[in-house]
């Protein structure tokens, strides 16, 4: 059926939007409307890998979008002094290879013994292959000779990707204007009618899909859509980044480096790197975090300008309220400690999608919708929540009151903690409660043992020489060493991009990437 979609709001949640509406609705009419005096945030600059699955749905290819927006390859997240534990200060957060179904066994044997006081090794950075791709600034693309599979996200500028998926959506048929929306008019049924520009010209659509950011103008303004606080649970709601030169070799993995009052990302492009530091204003000024940030980078931002950026944590009760679709910021915001801005922004896509289609273009399936994504929101929220939790940092205010947090703690998380501690069944809880639907076992195991929470290590015994065997780490190491020798750099990578050719051919065995992004859904980092 003819159908009307407008987009109020670019960026690249917008753009996201038209690009995948493009394709997934070929018979609507899709606009989107942006003002060119709305500047777009445009921090988020890493992805888990459902970016890639987007991407291939849209009929992107990396040798073409990489180039244009400064992208480099990205294995995982390296978490720096986020613990004091002797031996755990440092430990990465892999996303999935083929490799990790076996080894991630490995590691929940030995994580267990650990916890029953067993001195076996534990750290979760020996077990991720990924682990030793990024070690390596390897390309974690395999060849067609190494037929194993490797998840990979993206480091990338916001704002060129944004302005990469702008043309591609204009060229293939949306309906772009500039116009500064003053006002939303709603029907007496409290839809929304029409939109109003300043200049009086009046926009109106079947369906209207808010990626207006923080100012949220038609879902929270007009519909009055109530918000759910996270702030009780996540201090930070202030940041501040800096922009420095370009590495010599790009790496292949974000750091995240906890600061006195808050943490540190590096994201390194192309181009350059990205710096920011997000903490709370409860417990730092904008001035002392700005000195922070500096102290930790060191001379590389002298000379380099600092922006300052205000931010509002939690999410909307409701994202699909009557004709509107909130989506990006306008339906909530989580720091970007796991970089699933755009992976949630992705999820509300696709479900909108198989939602609207099955409900023949009506609002039957909205309250799944709405359930769906506030069980996203609130899944990443308690998974981000753990890491203040369980970090045993005390040196400041801000992280003796992070880790004294238990209060705001939601039930499920309780429950997974509690298993942990006492050595119970971890898959068992995290499917009960429903923690595992957007973070594996594997990622809590990551999380948990590379934080180091074991009984300390005057307290731990000998293992017998069949537990040591069980788990043969020299055996696991080396196999691990030898398969990255299958793997190009990630610079070599780079150079087949500037010739217009792929890393690798795709499989012919590849079912339609549309409809496999629609079943996917939300896709986290294991």
């Amino acid at each position: 059926m003819k159908h009307k979609f407008l987009i109020v709001g670019g960026g690249t949640a917008g753009w996201m939007t038209a690009t995948l509406f493009q394709r997934a609705f070929p018979a609507a009419s899709i606009s989107l409307i942006e003002s060119d005096t709305v500047a777009t945030i445009g921090v988020g600059e890493g992805s888990t890998p459902s970016l890639k699955s987007f991407m291939d749905a849209i009929g992107a290819a990396e040798h073409e979008w990489m180039p244009r927006c400064q992208a480099t390859y990205k294995s995982g997240i390296s978490f720096q002094n986020w613990s004091i534990t002797p031996g755990y200060t440092e430990y990465f957060h892999p996303f999935f290879s083929h490799f990790d179904r076996d080894h991630i066994k490995a590691l929940e044997f030995n994580s267990a013994l650990k916890r029953n006081g067993k001195d076996v090794h534990s750290h979760p950075n020996a077990f991720c292959y990924s682990h030793y791709l990024a070690n390596k600034k390897l390309c974690p693309i395999p060849p067609y000779s190494f037929p194993f599979e490797v998840q990979y996200g993206y480091h990338f500028d916001a704002g060129l990707l944004g302005q990469y998926l702008k043309e591609l959506a204009i060229f293939r048929g949306v309906e772009w204007q500039n116009a500064h929306i003053k006002d939303v008019v709603l029907n007496e049924n409290g839809e929304v009618s029409h939109l109003k520009s300043d200049d009086g010209a009046e926009f109106r659509a079947d369906f209207f899909i808010d990626c207006s950011g923080f100012a949220s103008i038609i879902t929270k303004q007009a519909l009055k859509t109530p918000s759910v606080s996270y702030a009780d649970a996540l201090f930070n709601d202030a940041a501040v980044t800096i922009l420095t030169d370009q590495e010599e070799e790009a790496s292949t993995q974000t750091i995240s480096s906890a600061l006195p009052n808050g943490w540190a990302w590096t994201i390194p492009l192309k181009n350059r790197v990205g710096n920011g530091y997000v903490y709370s204003s409860k417990y730092s000024s904008a001035k002392n975090a700005e000195k922070e940030l500096r102290t930790h980078l060191g001379k590389i931002s002298e000379g380099k300008e600092a922006r300052h950026l205000k931010m509002q944590v939690g999410r909307s009760k409701t994202m699909w309220n009557k004709n509107c679709l909130a989506v990006g910021l306008s339906q909530g915001f989580l720091e970007p400690l796991e970089a699933t801005a755009l992976a949630l922004v992705q999820m509300t896509l696709t479900r909108f999608v198989k939602y609207y289609t099955a409900g023949n273009y009506t609002n039957q399936y909205a309250d799944q919708l709405n359930h769906d994504i506030a069980s996203a929101f609130d899944g990443v929220k308690d998974y981000i929540h753990t890491h203040f939790l369980t970090s045993n940092r005390i040196d400041t205010p801000y992280w003796q009151d992070c880790r004294q947090n238990s209060q705001a703690m939601s039930d499920r998380l309780k429950q997974v903690i509690q298993v942990w501690f006492q050595n119970g069944n971890l898959a068992e809880v995290l499917h009960k409660t429903g923690l595992d639907q957007h973070y594996k076992i594997n990622s809590w195991i990551y999380i948990l043992s590379g934080m180091g929470i074991f009984p300390p290590a005057d307290k731990l015994s000998p293992p017998s020489q069949d537990e040591l065997a069980k788990v043969p780490i020299a055996s696991i190491e080396d196999f691990f060493k030898r398969c990255t020798r299958n793997h190009k750099t990630q610079e070599e990578a780079f150079s087949l991009h500037l010739k217009g050719q792929p890393v690798e051919a795709a499989s012919s065995e590849t079912k339609n990437a549309l409809e496999q992004l629609i079943g996917l859904g939300f896709a986290t980092s294991s």
